[in-house]
């Protein structure tokens, strides 16, 4: 019998794999459907179970349905009357959606409503691979909508039109409000509008100038946030004022995504649930400005994004979540951030029906394990190409979105300035390949350098 995962796991996110036709009537299928077949056994008020929910990214789900059914009289035992389903599709459902009751084994201590199709039919195989369909109502069809959503990485809290605590009270979306200024916080908050989760307005940072003429130009943020209708605040500072401007919102809590200003403990307590923010570490690892750069810097072939509560001490707040991710040997921070906005995105998501609630606890950070990393001055991008080459290669991998890497080489008895586009580390050797030398166009190393 395994645990079941709850939210906040990345394996719910996934989009299961298909069971390849050699596993049909293996002895690796049938453990996995054995231990599905325990572990909704232990759990009372289940009545279908994915395989996502113990950890195991495959299509396939099972039902019992003798829990579909009225309770058996003069107090029997229940007899388990499993299905099974593997690789299953939904051929066919009723135009009629109705408003359905629900929960989730992997979304402990909240309910909803969600919109299911009163009548489904699921074509599938069994475990000898052999192909059948199979049609129902009511609760049968939600749970044949519910699983295959779990096997393409939903969770029915994404849809759903309300929440309820356990104690059956129900409860509308919190308002919140949201801080954030690039791209990191521009493509979270598209995702939160993805799942239903709308601010009640966005603080960024003010108009700058940028690019080649230094036109004044909207944040990342400001311009998604203006083109999806969102009211927004650019304050040069978070004033007195500022804050009470802020507080007739009435929200009660803030997300804050890089949005580049401290927060004044007055701002933070100024909501009723706290301030959450997503940060690129494992806190209390890489506290700071620059956690991505910070674990490529360092060589860390492991990173995290973490789900904090903000206190004034920063990036000290209690955890509230995490998720651990694989660095690539060659990833830079090109690759690595996206990949994180989407991860803490989705792990913010995941967190905030539960913690609106108030029904998730945060996990004090081990102080004593803290470490730092501040902003990045445009002179920490220079390498010395005699020097050393895993160091090199590491302040090429950290520092390739901003501020780059260059060096300095002789040309023409000259001290040339050059960038470096992209690079390589092969035999414990580091090797600019595309170069953009000062003033020139961008070209080939070694042909530069002949």
């Amino acid at each position: 019998m395994s645990a079941i995962v709850q939210k906040g796991d990345p394996v719910l996110r996934e989009i299961a794999k298909p069971v390849p036709e050699q596993m049909f009537g293996s002895s690796e299928l049938a453990e996995i459907i054995r231990d599905m077949k325990e572990t909704l056994d232990k759990e009372p008020d289940g009545v279908a179970l994915a395989a996502p929910q113990i950890a195991i990214s495959y299509r396939i789900f099972i039902v019992r349905y003798d829990r579909m059914r009225p309770p058996p009289e003069n107090d029997r035992p229940e007899v388990p009357e499993y299905g099974v389903f593997i690789n299953p599709k939904i051929v066919k459902s009723s135009r009629r959606r109705i408003p359905m009751d629900e929960g989730c084994l992997s979304v402990r201590g909240t309910y909803g409503t969600t919109l299911r199709h009163d009548r489904a039919t699921v074509r599938a195989q069994d475990e000898n691979g052999k192909k059948f369909e199979r049609g129902g109502g009511d609760i049968l069809a939600q749970a044949f909508q519910h699983e295959i959503d779990h096997l393409d990485g939903t969770l029915f809290v994404d849809h759903a039109e309300e929440l309820y605590a356990p104690s059956g009270r129900t409860s509308a979306r919190k308002k919140f409000l949201f801080f954030g200024t690039p791209y990191v916080a521009r493509d979270t908050l598209a995702l939160l509008l993805e799942r239903g989760m709308r601010p009640e307005a966005v603080i960024t940072s003010p108009d700058a100038p940028r690019g080649r003429g230094m036109e004044l130009l909207p944040s990342d943020t400001k311009a998604f946030a203006v083109e999806h209708g969102i009211p927004v605040l650019t304050p040069e500072k978070l004033t007195p004022s500022v804050i009470e401007e802020l507080k007739a919102f009435e929200c009660e809590y803030a997300l804050v995504v890089a949005y580049g200003k401290i927060l004044p403990q007055k701002l933070i307590d100024a909501f009723p649930l706290g301030i959450l923010n997503v940060h690129y570490s494992l806190l209390p690892k890489y506290r700071g400005a620059s956690p991505v750069e910070a674990a490529l810097l360092h060589g860390e072939t492991v990173t995290g994004v973490t789900v904090q509560k903000m206190v004034k001490e920063l990036d000290a707040g209690d955890v509230l979540g995490l998720v651990e991710v694989e660095i690539g040997p060659e990833e830079t921070t090109r690759e690595l951030r996206p990949r994180l906005i989407t991860i803490g995105a989705e792990l913010l998501a995941d967190i905030l029906p539960a913690f609106e609630q108030d029904l998730i606890e945060g996990e004090a950070q081990d102080a004593s394990h803290a470490t730092h990393c501040g902003k990045i001055a445009k002179e920490e991008g220079l390498l010395d190409l005699s020097g050393d080459a895993q160091t090199n290669w590491n302040k090429y991998r950290a520092y390739a979105e901003s501020p780059g890497t260059y060096f300095f080489m002789q040309k023409n008895g000259k001290d040339i300035r050059v960038k470096i586009k992209t690079a390589k580390f092969e035999n414990r050797v580091f090797t600019p390949l595309r170069i953009v030398p000062e003033g020139k166009t961008e070209t080939d190393y070694a042909t530069f350098a002949k």
